[in-house]
């Protein structure tokens, strides 16, 4: 990787070492689930295409993913196992795939206790004490003292598995409410033998592992040992526990210290805003530095961070000493020659992670395998773009996030790409969905899509609006429809009254609302308006005929989501629906049939979206190839959006 001299990521691309590691940059690719291995727990193509790619881009260090050490310990359908000799050969395979690359390579071994279920282990779930998660709602069986050392035992023999299979380090995953951080918190362990009681006594199966995972491997193995700063949940662990727990392990014979946040009911616990180190879009990033920077002042080990962190922020932490290493997870699954772009100086050209956590954390959570919503390789790395046989002239006609996205990988293909966008500006509903602060991270890939379909020669026209009659007129060899959606509307008496506009208006500045404001709709777009407003110091209430305000938002982001609507005081009707916008406000149903009247000086609608069609219906049989993309073919996410728009340009 050729370096830029004068680069300003000078800290982020210096070499670092862990014990007598010595890493490239200070990158890490943290350990994060894919559920790519196979159903077995083996090493799959898939994943190995994944982390190569992942490697090629220049990090410094990969932590592969969570690997279960038991089938008990199985936390996920497709998790990657490394609980049997069996494992070794794949794991080999994978270790060298990324070390070919110039990375170090360490793999996390895991065991969920009673983060887990028995659908995902087979067998009955167990735990330091029989107290069950709040999330997977399932009672664990409390360890005998017996079974607690097999445990320790088990720790030590899948070190030496993955001692074995030629990584370079292994990481302890005694973060995030896993078994081994279940056994160090109070919330987690009642114990009354010697593995429980006070914190001395709850650190003894950390420490047992550690002590005999050096006796196994010696001093020369690199260990890291993932922990919590801070539980942030009542009565959990807090970072003053932390560093006692970070002085000891140093003591016992870690290496590094890699420092999160948070177990699974830490997403339901409104006073953490980064959980698993996975903040959202709607707190600012960099969450979790201050606990790394906390440990690292009592232990002479490196430090890692990580929380929602770009490579500017990186940077200026290394820069005042808050931290060793920079864990850049999503991030690098958005765009993996990340490093390698701030190398060579393309800082613009970085496709920047938008912490949505839709297409990874949240499918995730869902038992289902990792995507991304703003890149569709991820993956499937190993599907590679065709060049195009025959180069066609493609006019897309929206740009949009499936528009420009069709335009980038058709033109990418070599095809001759023309873009029509009606307005004066591309990005389509990113344009007002990026408007509030809470929602920056989306305006950097709004942006990264318009340069790069500049950059590879896409022919824009704004301004361009396009008709049956112009497109067949432009004779274009294929079309591509991506003409978006409109506002959502019901049939409610009032609604052309001149204090009603709807949240799109209100986003982009067309519409002025007054001091009392009533949303109706209480999904995404409507909760995001409503603090939005709030934030401007507006009285706001949602109102919102289903049980639930923000049903669509993934549980991820929800809790920091709705912390933000109840920071600023917004208050949240569910189960009535509008009947009616009167002079002074609205009248609505509740479940009973009652009536209710709301005043306020405006109503804002945010009802939802519905697909714009009608220039596609017209030109059906009118031009040789004919394509439909994003939220015209039905209003939905981002994450959607993208594939819509990447599958089309890869077929054109």
């Amino acid at each position: 990787m050729k370096t830029n001299m004068n680069n300003r990521f000078e800290r982020l691309l210096t070499p670092g070492t862990i014990g007598k590691l010595h890493i490239k940059n200070r990158i890490v690719m943290p350990p994060m689930v894919r559920n790519y291995a196979t159903p077995d727990g083996l090493v799959s193509k898939r994943l190995v295409d994944h982390y190569a790619t992942i490697a090629r881009g220049g990090v410094g260090l990969v932590i592969v993913e969570a690997t279960n050490i038991t089938p008990q310990g199985k936390g996920f359908y497709q998790q990657l196992g490394i609980c049997t000799d069996g494992s070794i050969t794949g794991l080999s395979f994978l270790a060298e795939s990324i070390k070919e690359w110039g990375a170090k390579v360490a793999i996390q071994i895991h065991h969920a206790g009673r983060q887990t279920t028995s659908s995902v282990t087979g067998t009955e779930v167990v735990a330091p004490s029989a107290i069950p998660c709040p999330v997977q709602m399932e009672v664990p069986r409390e360890l005998t003292t017996r079974e607690v050392a097999d445990l320790v035992e088990a720790h030590v023999r899948a070190v030496t598995r993955a001692r074995a299979a030629g990584f370079d380090a292994v990481e302890i995953h005694g973060a995030h409410g896993y078994i081994v951080n279940q056994f160090l918190s109070p919330v987690t362990n009642r114990r009354t033998d010697k593995y429980g009681g006070d914190l001395e006594e709850r650190m003894a199966f950390a420490l047992e592992i550690i002590e005999r995972v050096k006796e196994e491997t010696g001093a020369d193995f690199p260990l890291i040992f993932r922990m919590n700063g801070d539980d942030f949940v009542e009565d959990g662990l807090t970072i003053e526990d932390a560093r006692k727990i970070a002085e000891r392990l140093v003591a016992a014979g870690v290496d590094a210290l890699h420092v999160t946040g948070g177990m699974y009911e830490t997403i339901l616990n409104p006073r953490c805003t980064s959980a698993f180190g996975l903040s959202s879009m709607y707190v600012p990033g960099g969450a979790l530095v201050g606990l790394a920077e906390e440990i690292k002042k009592v232990v002479s080990v490196p430090v890692i961070t990580v929380g929602g962190i770009s490579p500017e922020m990186g940077e200026e932490i290394l820069r005042h000493g808050r931290a060793d290493f920079i864990a850049i997870g999503r991030g690098l699954l958005v765009d993996p020659q990340l490093p390698n772009k701030l190398a060579r100086g393309e800082v613009e050209d970085i496709r920047r992670c938008i912490r949505c956590n839709e297409g990874c954390i949240g499918r995730l959570f869902d038992q289902k395998e990792v995507r991304c919503a703003v890149n569709a390789e991820v993956g499937y790395e190993g599907d590679r773009l065709i060049p195009a046989h025959r180069p066609k002239r493609v006019l897309v006609i929206g740009g949009g996030v499936a528009g420009m996205e069709a335009a980038r990988v058709a033109a990418t293909r070599g095809h001759q790409v023309t873009l029509w966008e009606k307005s004066d500006q591309l990005g389509g509903h990113l344009v007002e969905s990026s408007v509030p602060e809470f929602k920056a991270d989306i305006r950097p890939y709004r942006d990264w899509l318009a340069s790069q379909v500049r950059k590879l020669g896409v022919q824009v026209e704004m301004g361009r609006e396009a008709t049956a009659g112009s497109v067949q007129e432009a004779s274009p060899d294929a079309v591509v429809v991506a003409t978006g959606s409109c506002c959502l509307m019901a049939e409610v008496a009032g609604l052309d009254k001149p204090h009603v506009a709807t949240a799109m208006d209100v986003l982009l500045g067309k519409t002025k609302v007054g001091d009392r404001v009533i949303v109706v709709g209480g999904g995404l777009i409507g909760s995001e308006t409503a603090a939005y407003l709030a934030q401007q110091g507006k009285k706001v209430t949602i109102v919102e005929m289903l049980p639930e305000i923000a049903a669509d938002v993934t549980l991820m982001s929800k809790g920091a989501l709705m912390t933000l609507l109840a920071e600023n005081q917004v208050e949240m009707l569910t189960d009535l629906k509008i009947s009616e916008v009167t002079d002074t406000g609205v009248l609505a149903v509740d479940k009973e049939h009652n009536i209710r009247s709301l005043e306020a000086d405006s109503v804002v609608l945010a009802w939802g979206l519905s697909p714009v069609t009608a220039l596609y219906e017209e030109l059906k049989g009118k031009v040789p190839e004919l394509y439909m993309v994003g939220d015209c073919v039905e209003p939905r996410k981002i994450g959607e959006a993208t594939r819509d728009g990447y599958r089309v340009g890869t077929v054109i």
